[in-house]
């Protein structure tokens, strides 16, 4: 198990503490829409249902879901408690809770509880292989079974970057000093997260690489579905 208490996810709870952009710029990339959330396409499949976005922000994408779908509810869960106390009083709809994590896991959200959990911009700016993991692996404990992970990280083959490093996908760089892109992580083979997420516990995983969109830092973004096993 993480320490809760260890020295990357400390430094990460300080810099977002405050709170962070909305990025909406975010909503003008196709592949946002055509593959990160095309399932939502099928809005039918949904009504009724539950969704998490994992590293919520300031609730940009949960506003995006409650709009394709007839949602029971789309929750939001970050590492922020500005975000989280942001959109609480923001986002006041019924359809809505919204969660603050430790930053190592999602223990404050039950099990099977979502149909559907998306993440993005988000894992990318985790160079713990630890922590991801950790984070990963609990978000499959709260999707019901056959529910849909759906996430976006960086990916690319050189570690150079005009911003800051890039860790490899397995390294544990607790010591970074700075988080958002000042030292994140890269995907370099679509091999390494299938088999991660196969030994987490994830089936029919299928992944998609395409040119990153507004993000300096990597080359391309590689797109993940995983579903929880029925």
């Amino acid at each position: 198990m993480v320490n809760k208490s260890n020295n990357y996810t400390n430094m990460q709870k300080n810099q977002y503490s405050s709170g962070t952009s909305n990025h909406p710029e975010h909503n003008d990339n196709p592949n946002y829409w055509d593959i990160l959330l095309s399932d939502l396409k099928d809005s039918d499949k949904w009504s009724g249902k539950n969704a998490l976005d994992f590293a919520s922000g300031k609730g940009r994408n949960v506003s995006n879901m409650l709009s394709t779908c007839n949602w029971n509810r789309v929750d939001g869960v970050d590492i922020s408690e500005g975000n989280i106390e942001f959109c609480k009083s923001w986002h006041n709809s019924k359809l809505s809770n919204w969660y603050c994590n430790n930053g190592t896991d999602v223990s404050e959200i039950n099990d099977n509880e979502y149909d559907f959990i998306m993440s993005t911009i988000a894992l990318q700016h985790i160079p713990v292989y630890d922590i991801r993991k950790s984070l990963i692996t609990d978000l499959l404990r709260t999707l019901k079974p056959g529910g849909l992970f759906s996430f976006q990280m960086g990916f690319g083959e050189g570690l150079e970057s005009p911003i800051g490093p890039r860790s490899a996908y397995y390294t544990n760089f607790y010591d970074a000093q700075a988080t958002n892109s000042a030292h994140d992580v890269r995907v370099h083979n679509e091999s390494d997260v299938i088999e991660d997420l196969t030994n987490i516990g994830y089936t029919n995983i299928t992944t998609e690489v395409r040119e990153s969109f507004s993000d300096s830092g990597h080359p391309q973004w590689i797109y993940v579905k995983a579903y929880k096993p029925q």
